[in-house]
């Protein structure tokens, strides 16, 4: 592993058995938080004029299964990232935020924002997930008061991330956790949190994200940046929202998870993404069911898929039975859910169980033919898919791999794959060859390892 984190992002060294035009491939380095809280503390005094009261870090996520089903009470299995979001920021008193992003892409200058003008898509744009994550602590305030923040409390944040912006990574979910972490600790002195606090937590940022931004999520990139634990596969029913740590090392078995930044961006706000969830929440609701996962028993077999699926069939409902969605979409995002949930029950057992005899390949190999099995049905039933990915998938397992998909919600993003220890150079070297060569945007690759939930990274990093 330390190999790979110790090459530099943007490496371009002639080595052998690089990309076409004899460039080794591009690893993103885990970032240096130490060196970067130093930097961030200098560059809160050139922008602002004044002292950080210290810097927040919240990580993104990967997630072995449980793409799009969030929403409908699937269970999902997610990890923190070593690569995360950073915010510096000091408190106001004059119901003011003032916000700066040193995204390249997103940086504009300060954005002014008033605290009393945040609600439902206000403001637009990067700056309603940091607004957004202040005004749902607000809201959990009601009924948390130990959340409270003062009458006329505002903030001045710089933010930083290390995360690929729409890479399928859940920068957004890690920019509204470290924002909300700051905003807490500002208003209330509050920094030691339990797991209590931290899911209520989760709950408002998954409504910052859902109210103010309107991106149709469902509470999965949240609760993992912000209640995972180093090393551990999170395991969680979002039926309720209760989670399990469970070991990776046992699962992954002489094998490495790496990350493939395709380098398309993609935008959950955006019409693709909310139309698969309508779709599969009308299916859901015509089959009786306020939450698809209700449909299944709590130990579900592809038998009782098979039967969901049969129902469905002999109803042959109409678009008119379906709120208008289309039949024929809402049984493809129907069965992808159903096998989703499925493969997660599959995961879950793996984590629990360990590997019964006639998995071959152990549970690494079990796992890496969920993952490709996901992989399928996002490109066949959810249709979230896109040729860059397919791409990488369908070479990494050429290759040598023990099996990849597509993570987060599609449309863009990244790829997990699952290696051998001893076959990750050749693997990744037959990606990068293969998508250069298509003449598609060259992709980046991230050492995938279960890490720590967000909080305060230094108080004086000076």
């Amino acid at each position: 592993m330390s190999e790979h984190r110790s090459m530099s992002a943007g490496s371009d060294q002639p080595v052998p058995g690089g990309g076409p035009e004899g460039l080794k491939p591009i690893w993103v380095e885990h970032p240096d938080l130490e060196a970067m809280g130093r930097r961030g503390f200098a560059r809160f005094r050139a922008v602002f004029g004044r002292e950080p009261h210290g810097i927040w870090m919240a990580p993104g996520r990967a997630n072995l299964n449980g793409e799009h089903i969030d929403f409908l009470g699937g269970r999902c299995l997610p990890m923190a990232l070593p690569y995360g979001t950073l915010v510096a920021a000091a408190p106001r008193t004059d119901g003011l935020l003032r916000m700066r992003t040193l995204e390249p892409s997103l940086d504009t200058g300060i954005v002014e924002v008033p605290v009393d003008s945040i609600g439902p898509g206000s403001p637009e744009g990067w700056s309603g997930y940091v607004a957004g994550a202040l005004w749902a602590l607000k809201i959990a305030a009601q009924e948390h008061p130990d959340l409270s923040v003062p009458e006329g409390f505002g903030a001045d944040l710089l933010v930083r991330s290390t995360l690929p912006v729409g890479g399928g990574l859940s920068s957004s979910a890690a920019l509204e956790c470290a924002a909300i972490l700051a905003f807490l600790a500002l208003a209330t002195g509050r920094t030691d949190l339990d797991d209590t606090t931290r899911a209520v937590l989760a709950r408002a940022c998954m409504m910052a994200e859902v109210e103010v931004v309107g991106a149709a999520t469902g509470g999965l990139d949240q609760t993992a940046s912000l209640r995972s634990k180093p090393g551990h596969i999170l395991s969680l029913d979002c039926r309720d929202f209760t989670i399990k740590h469970h070991p990776a090392a046992d699962l992954l078995d002489g094998h490495r998870l790496v990350g493939v930044d395709t380098s398309t961006p993609h935008w959950l706000g955006g019409h693709e993404f909310s139309s698969r969830r309508q779709d599969a929440e009308a299916a859901a609701r015509f089959l009786g069911a306020d939450r698809l996962r209700d449909l299944l028993p709590e130990t579900p077999t592809r038998t009782d898929v098979d039967a969901v699926l049969e129902r469905w069939d002999a109803a042959a409902p109409s678009s008119s039975e379906l709120e208008g969605r289309d039949p024929a979409d809402a049984r493809r995002r129907l069965t992808h859910a159903l096998t989703e949930m499925l493969r997660s029950e599959r995961i879950d057992a793996l984590l629990r169980h360990g590997a019964t005899a006639e998995m071959a390949g152990g549970s690494a190999g079990e796992l890496g033919r969920i993952l490709t099995e996901g992989h399928v049905s996002m490109r066949d039933d959810a249709q979230a898919s896109f040729p860059t990915a397919d791409l990488i998938v369908a070479t990494a397992n050429q290759a040598g791999a023990a099996g990849a998909r597509l993570i987060g919600g599609g449309f863009g993003g990244s790829v997990l794959t699952l290696l051998p220890m001893d076959q990750v150079d050749h693997v990744v070297s037959a990606i990068d060859r293969a998508v250069v060569s298509a003449g598609m945007p060259r992709p980046r690759f991230l050492c995938i390892e279960p890490s720590a939930p967000g909080g305060q990274l230094c108080r004086d990093c000076d």
